[in-house]
C-alpha cells in the first residue's frame, strides 16, 4: 500500500489501461489526447491543457521557462523544499528572482504580495506553491492571493503538483495564468506525465523563444494540441491511464473529491494528534493531501513497522529526515486504507486505540462503486 506524497496506489482499471501501445499519430490516440485535455480544462477551469511525458518537475519547468523571460523580475513565495526547487529553476533560467521565504508555521497574509510588489517595481510575475509536499502545508487563500497579484498586473503561475485534483484550484476564474500538475498524485494515475493547464489570458503569455528547451516549449506543444497530438513520441500507456483516471474523477465529481480529501485529512490528523504526535503546520495551513508530523517514537521505527505491514510512508526531507513522517492521502484512498494505516501507527507508538473501517466517516472514503464499468465506458 502506497501512502506516499506520490506516486500513489491506482485502481486496477487505471493500471490495466497503462499497458497500452499505439501509434501516437492515430485517430484513436488523438481521441485520448483531446478527451484528456478537455477533462483537465474542466477540472482546472482552464482554456488549454498541455500533457507532456515527464514528471511534475517537467510541468513546472515547462511553465516557468515558457512563460517567463531572462532577467524578468519574478516573486517566488516559498514555504519549503519544493518552493526552493522552484526558485532554483527560475535562477537557472536567468530570471531576477525575489524570494518571500516562509516556514511551515507561516501563512500568506492578505496584502503581503501587494506590499512586496510596491517595494520591488521590477516584478512582473508571481509564482506560488499551492501545496508544499515537503512539510505538509498549503495556501488556503490561494484564490485571494492570485487575485491580489493579478489586480496589480502580474502574471500568476502556480505549482499545484501535489494539490491539483485533490484541492480546489481554478485558472480562469481565480486569475491564475497557468497551473502545473502531474499524473501520479491527486489524479491517481501512474507516473509519467506532467500537465500545464493555462487560462485564456495565460495563453497570451506563452513565449516563442530560443531560450526555452524545445521539449519543454509550451508554444510548440500548443500548436500540436490544436491537432490533438503531442510534438514528440509520448508514453501512450501513461496517457491512456490518465484518461481512465480522469473519467473516474468525472464520475466522482471534482467538488466531491475536494470534500473527500478534506474530510479524510481532518479525520486522520485528529487520530495522529491523539497519540501525542506533533503536526507540522497549523490549522490555518494544514495540507489535505500530505500530512507531516513528528511521532513520539523514532521515525525509523514507524517506517519499519509500516513496511512490515505492507504500507509505505515517507520520512522528512533533508534536516527533517529523522524528525518527520509524511503520509499521503492523495487519490483514491478509502476507509480500509485509512484504518490499516492508523491501526499500524497506533501499534507502532504503543497506543491501544483501534479504528474499524466502518468508523471512518463515509465522506472521508473513496466509494469503490464509482469504478464499476469504468473500463467499458473508457473503451466506448
Amino acid at each position: 500500500m502506497l501512502l506516499l506524497p506520490g506516486p500513489v496506489d491506482v485502481p486496477d482499471e487505471v493500471l490495466k489501461a497503462s499497458a497500452y501501445v499505439q501509434n501516437h499519430r492515430s485517430d484513436e490516440f488523438r481521441d485520448i489526447v483531446r478527451s484528456s485535455s478537455d477533462l483537465l480544462n474542466r477540472f482546472a477551469d482552464s482554456s488549454a491543457s498541455v500533457i507532456t511525458t515527464g514528471s511534475g518537475t517537467t510541468a513546472v519547468e515547462s511553465m516557468l521557462y515558457s512563460m517567463t523571460s531572462r532577467n524578468e523580475g519574478v516573486l517566488a513565495v516559498t514555504f519549503g523544499e519544493f518552493g526552493g526547487r522552484l526558485v532554483e529553476s527560475l535562477n537557472r533560467h536567468g530570471c531576477n528572482v525575489k524570494v518571500m521565504e516562509k516556514s511551515y508555521s507561516d501563512t500568506l497574509e492578505p496584502g503581503e504580495i501587494a506590499d512586496y510588489i510596491s517595494k520591488n517595481k521590477e516584478i512582473k510575475t508571481v509564482c506560488l506553491i499551492h501545496n508544499e509536499t515537503g512539510n505538509g502545508t498549503s495556501i488556503y487563500n490561494l484564490r485571494e492571493a492570485a487575485r491580489e497579484a493579478k489586480n496589480l498586473g502580474m502574471k500568476v503561475l502556480v505549482d499545484s503538483v501535489s494539490g491539483f485534483g485533490s484541492l480546489e484550484v481554478k485558472a480562469n476564474s481565480w486569475g491564475i495564468d497557468a497551473i502545473a500538475s502531474c499524473s501520479q498524485k491527486g489524479l491517481a494515475s501512474v507516473p509519467g506525465l506532467g500537465m500545464v493547464s493555462i487560462s485564456e489570458e495565460g495563453l497570451g503569455y506563452v513565449l516563442e523563444s530560443a531560450d526555452v528547451p524545445k521539449y519543454m516549449d509550451l508554444s510548440v506543444s500548443l500548436k500540436f494540441l490544436d491537432k490533438d497530438e503531442t510534438p514528440y513520441t509520448p508514453s501512450t500507456g501513461s496517457f491512456n491511464a490518465l484518461y481512465t483516471a480522469l473519467k473516474i474523477l468525472e464520475r466522482e465529481g471534482i467538488e466531491n473529491r475536494w470534500k473527500r480529501h478534506s474530510a479524510a485529512a481532518e479525520f486522520v490528523r485528529e487520530q495522529i494528534i491523539s497519540t501525542g504526535s506533533r503536526m507540522y503546520g497549523t490549522p490555518a495551513n494544514y495540507s489535505n493531501t500530505v500530512l507531516a508530523f513528528e511521532p513520539p517514537v523514532p521515525v525509523k521505527k514507524v517506517q519499519g513497522d509500516m513496511k512490515a505491514a505492507g504500507i509505505q510512508v515517507s520520512k522528512g526531507m533533508k534536516s527533517f529526515a529523522d524528525k518527520m513522517v509524511r503520509v499521503g492521502l492523495l487519490g483514491v484512498v478509502d476507509s480500509e486504507k485509512i484504518s490499516a494505516f492508523l491501526n499500524t501507527y497506533f501499534r507502532s507508538v504503543g497506543s491501544e486505540t483501534r479504528v474499524d473501517p466502518s468508523s471512518v466517516p463515509e465522506e472521508a472514503s473513496f466509494n469503490k462503486e464509482i469504478l464499476e464499468g469504468i473500463s467499458e465506458e473508457v473503451r466506448s
